[in-house]
């Protein structure tokens, strides 16, 4: 058997507090991750930790550690558990909740029906709207984030790039990084970020479930940056016209015109369906319209 090269196959089979590393499960920009078990409770685990190249960068650290601490400060159904944060020499390191499934972004294939993306949606608006409560924005939310788990849970993930309400990209130039199909205008122009970017995201990521394609589009990086500085938002086609503004509300450059939390943009695009966002035992679902309290 030929030997396993690439990032993070240096892990393999070594120990990293307590699990052994079995597998490589996925490289990403910034991190690897691995596949471990606990050798005394059997448990399985994600271990997240970075590439080789990433960690020369003097940033780097700065950034793991804060994804660390938002995901540490989070306890909510929809957002994967941490289980442990520490170093291995200079190498840093998360021990989490390990969750199979497949990504958003690994199922989308043409345009669906807007109360199947809203449905959907439903346990990711909750769990941003949780985080924003207690200051954490995601600020990375996009298709290949959102894990619909063999379970029947949808989760959202990687709050690598998470950062506290009013902070500022200004100030930080490194850190205004993302998906240049999802992220939010005022991250790309280096301004404050709070909730509403997040809400941003996800409005582009139903417009892409439910039009087939993608809001903003070009070749380069740079010409879909400067479309979603410059355009105004795009418009669905064939639904009611109160869905329709709702999302391009929700798509709208200036975050004050935006719905004020992720929930309020699914319940606003609900009401143009004729349904809401209502409450059951804690967990938002959709409803008759006149059956039910909406989230506004």
């Amino acid at each position: 058997m030929p030997e396993a090269t690439g990032p993070g196959a240096e892990w393999l089979g070594r120990e990293l507090g307590g699990y052994v590393v079995l597998d490589v499960l996925g490289v990403g920009g910034m991190g690897v991750v691995l596949r471990g078990e606990h050798q005394l409770l059997g448990r399985a685990a994600a271990i997240k930790t970075a590439r080789p190249d990433i960690v020369l960068d003097p940033g780097f650290e700065r950034r793991f550690l804060l994804e660390a601490r938002a995901v540490a400060a989070l306890n909510h159904p929809a957002i994967v558990r941490l289980y442990d944060f520490a170093f291995e020499g200079d190498m840093p390191y998360m021990v989490m909740e390990l969750v199979e499934g497949r990504t958003l972004d690994e199922l989308l294939d043409g345009p669906i029906e807007p109360r199947v993306a809203i449905e959907v949606l439903l346990p990711i608006a909750a769990a941003l709207d949780y985080a924003h409560r207690r200051g954490v924005v995601h600020r990375d939310v996009k298709p290949a984030n959102i894990l619909l788990a063999d379970d029947g849970r949808t989760l959202v993930m990687d709050f690598g790039l998470a950062c506290f309400q009013g902070f500022s990209l200004a100030t930080d130039p490194s850190s205004v990084l993302g998906t240049p199909d999802y992220i939010a205008p005022e991250q790309l122009s280096g301004g404050r970020v709070d909730g509403r970017a997040d809400v941003y995201s996800l409005a582009t990521i139903i417009f892409e479930m439910v039009s087939g394609r993608k809001a903003f589009t070009g070749a380069t990086w740079m010409e879909v940056a400067s479309r979603r500085l410059t355009e105004p938002a795009p418009r669905v086609e064939g639904h009611p016209w109160t869905f329709i503004q709702a999302l391009a509300d929700g798509m709208d450059r200036n975050p004050a015109k935006r719905p004020a939390g992720p929930l309020a943009l699914l319940d606003s695009l609900a009401y143009g369906l004729g349904l809401a966002v209502a409450l059951d035992d804690h967990q938002p679902a959709l409803r008759p319209l006149a059956a039910v309290n909406t989230v506004n």
